[in-house]
């Protein structure tokens, strides 16, 4: 299939792809020149656990008081600037069972994916990223994400207790890749998803995806880590649609059930845990609008509605790499926005998008 895929693309964008290739490193520069400046080196992960604990309870209490914050920090909830103690400050209720953290004592940065609840006389579920940078022993970032109405947020965390296992535990030394090849990679993944081509990322055989708590990729070989969710939607007059689990990460994206995702922005990778071979990245998936179905087998399928018109996903990610390939994949993401809003934040890699009617 990746040959289909590729056959497909045509000349024009083989010469982007081949370019983009050449040129990671380079789209990588300009947020290494931005972010080159490093955290506290005396905030370890015991540490930075700390102040994300200390934000954490300071929200469920609805006290931005009681954040440890610098002279000067900067506050974003799904992309925009706000003070502390508006927005989720105001209608958050509290914290479901569900806590996954990655550190990078380098940067001094923490992040976080939570399950939570909004709202208090009609509450409902949503999932909630948060990201810290602390600087000498204060918070001066934070950056966070809610998707809301997150009905999967119940499938977290996940039952099969490998998935945790192999996100947090410690890579052999032989094996870890570099902070450096770990961002290249992970950005190989934005671009093998806006190219529809596997081969630009570094996937391994056993990868699975969890996006907003459900299964969007699964090896041919993995145990779903939750309960599937429904069959893919039917559309009245359309053959039944393909499932397309249990192909893996890379090869699924040879079908071209996402090809509706024509480019991404503002890629940053601010927390990088070589030791756990993890990478935390935010970024946006742009979705230009005209990629109106994708073709299985000689049938045409619609798009989904909320594909077919100019917007943007703004993406936190989790990657976790296993012998130098992403493994597993976590996801909470917020949209659908307006078309090129960004994320808010500053020192993105340059926007990279195949060419319109491809």
């Amino acid at each position: 299939m990746r040959a289909i895929a590729r056959g497909a693309l045509g000349g024009s964008l083989l010469a982007a792809v081949s370019l983009g290739m050449a040129m990671t490193f380079t789209l990588l520069a300009p947020w290494r020149a931005v972010h080159a400046e490093h955290g506290d080196a005396q905030c370890g992960e015991t540490c930075l656990k700390g102040f994300m604990d200390a934000y954490l309870q300071a929200l469920a209490k609805h006290d931005p008081s009681a954040v440890p914050v610098a002279a000067h920090y900067r506050y974003t909830e799904n992309g925009a600037q706000i003070s502390l103690g508006e927005a989720l400050w105001v209608t958050f209720n509290s914290y479901g069972p569900y806590r996954h953290d990655v550190f990078d004592p380098q940067t001094g940065g923490v992040a976080s994916y939570l399950s939570i609840l909004e709202n208090h006389e009609f509450p409902f579920p949503d999932l909630l990223a948060v990201r810290l940078k602390v600087v000498h022993q204060r918070i001066v970032e934070i950056e966070t994400v809610v998707t809301r109405h997150a009905r999967s947020a119940a499938n977290l965390p996940p039952k099969d207790p490998s998935w945790m296992q192999i996100m947090e535990r410690t890579e052999p030394q032989a094996t870890r890749l570099s902070r450096a090849a770990l961002e290249q990679g992970a950005l190989g993944y934005l671009r093998s998803v806006a190219f529809h081509d596997g081969s630009l990322a570094p996937y391994a055989d056993s990868c699975i995806r969890l996006e907003n708590g459900n299964v969007t990729a699964l090896g041919p070989h993995d145990t779903p880590p939750v309960p599937l969710g429904a069959a893919p939607t039917q559309v009245p007059g359309e053959p039944p649609r393909p499932n397309l689990l249990g192909i893996g990460c890379g090869k699924q994206l040879g079908y071209r059930s996402y090809s509706f995702i024509t480019g991404y922005e503002d890629a940053r990778f601010p927390i990088v845990d070589v030791k756990r071979q993890l990478v935390f990245a935010v970024f946006d998936f742009m979705r230009r609008g005209n990629v109106e179905s994708w073709t299985y087998q000689g049938h045409s399928f619609a798009m989904p509605e909320g594909m077919r018109y100019p917007n943007e996903i703004l993406n936190t990610e989790m990657f976790k790499f296993v012998n130098g390939k992403i493994s597993r994949v976590e996801a909470v993401f917020e949209g659908p926005q307006a078309y090129k809003r960004g994320t808010g934040w500053p020192g993105g890699t340059p926007a990279e998008s195949r060419p319109i009617g491809q």
